[in-house]
């Protein structure tokens, strides 16, 4: 029987646990960014909420008014910055766009100096491995020259050695328009958040009221905790990551004019460089590594050595400031083996696109945490027993110290 039993527990406990993965894959793939604007609106309310008591406390002013003018002052900011930096930024990546492009032309030599190199670097070789090695790179290079884009396109005349392909930019041609068309769902989404704000953060007290008629009172007291702990989780991961990106930003942009002043650095957008490389250091796994290697090796491709050399002075000064202001910054370490969030980032790639190398990683953190606190029970920890278990042990052990 207690073998039925248990085999019948871990059932429902298997099929629980594969509807709430099934609920987040729903919600995630189709009703994410339907659900943005009111979670961006709920986080704003609750941010708000300290400020907004405190001054109509002290004021006497009514909630409603000051939860308006809070708002209100929020969005002034947001605007005011968009305004000021937005247009200097947004015209700093469009050029460093077209120089992308204009590198992109360039394609087929940087391929023959890559070709060149290799072969260079295969020399000490016995003659029969190097041969093939050599005829391997060849044909290599030689598809990477001739391939096209457009499979399944209307014939068309092979492009020459020298030559490049346009039709390669059809696809990120075609993502850039088709994101132009979303702009005015964007900005009624912006506008739904904005709305949404202004009425949670006047009504929050009435919304917690209806939750706690809703749920019994020890229900209540958890989901406070739950999102006590995850306001407070998100809240300093938000600050702390922000502090690392401006850390990175700051080291790229000063580095990169170092190396300008020295007439090492020849080229431009040093702005859209620095922010690229610092939204990408957030990331995990990958950090400032996916764009300052890969730059580095070019240059050593190419021939470049002063660049490549002073580029990776500002990697090894970024990596080692880093490893040492990481630990400080980020408030709260929760232990999640860096194999679960590269695994969490390929499943969220996977599932759900880009949005998911970052959202699925994040619940990694929230699960762990909330299993941690014993909110949730998925895993055993040191601290998950029941306090009856405890005094009951507690109880054992006195009476047998008693004997």
């Amino acid at each position: 029987m207690n073998i039925v039993k248990k085999r019948k527990d871990a059932m429902i406990n298997c099929i629980y646990f594969i509807g709430i993965i099934a609920l987040y894959y729903i919600i995630i793939k189709y009703a994410f960014w339907t659900l943005a604007p009111f979670v961006i609106a709920f986080i704003i309310a609750i941010s708000l909420q300290r400020p907004v008591r405190f001054i109509s406390k002290k004021t006497k002013i009514k909630k409603g008014i000051v939860a308006a003018v809070a708002v209100l002052l929020i969005i002034a900011v947001l605007i005011s910055v968009i305004m000021l930096v937005g247009y200097r930024i947004f015209a700093e990546f469009r050029g460093f766009g077209e120089y992308i492009v204009r590198r992109i032309s360039d394609l087929p030599e940087f391929v023959k100096s890559v070709e060149s190199w290799l072969i260079k670097r295969i020399a000490f070789l016995p003659d029969g491995i190097e041969k093939t090695a050599k005829a391997a790179i060849g044909e290599l290079a030689d598809k990477l020259l001739l391939e096209t884009a457009a499979e399944g396109s209307a014939p068309a005349e092979a492009p020459s050695k020298g030559s490049f392909d346009i039709s390669m930019l059809a696809t990120p041609l075609g993502g850039i328009l088709s994101t132009a068309k979303q702009i005015p769902s964007i900005l009624i989404a912006v506008l739904i958040s904005i709305i949404a704000s202004f009425f949670i953060t006047c009504d929050y007290d009435k919304y917690v009221e209806i939750m706690h008629r809703m749920l019994s009172e020890k229900r209540a007291e958890k989901l406070k905790k739950t999102k006590d702990l995850l306001t407070d989780i998100l809240g300093k991961m938000l600050k702390s990551y922000i502090m690392i990106m401006f850390i990175t930003f700051c080291e790229i942009c000063i580095g990169l004019n170092i190396l300008k002043v020295l007439n090492i650095y020849d080229g431009g957008y040093i702005l859209a460089i620095s922010i690229g490389t610092a939204v990408l250091d957030i990331l995990p796994v990958f950090g400032t590594g996916a764009v300052m290697i890969p730059w580095i090796v070019y240059n050593i491709i190419v021939g470049n050595a002063p660049l490549a050399i002073g580029l990776f002075i500002v990697y090894t000064i970024i990596t080692i400031v880093r490893q040492i202001m990481e630990p400080r910054l980020v408030a709260m370490n929760v232990g999640v083996p860096p194999l679960v969030t590269l695994a969490g980032m390929y499943i969220g790639l996977q599932a759900f696109g880009a949005i998911g190398i970052i959202i699925v990683p994040v619940t990694f953190v929230l699960i762990k945490a909330l299993n941690s606190e014993g909110i949730i029970h998925l895993w055993g920890n040191k601290g998950d027993e029941i306090p009856d278990e405890k005094n009951e042990k507690k109880e054992q052990k006195a009476v047998e110290a008693g004997k």
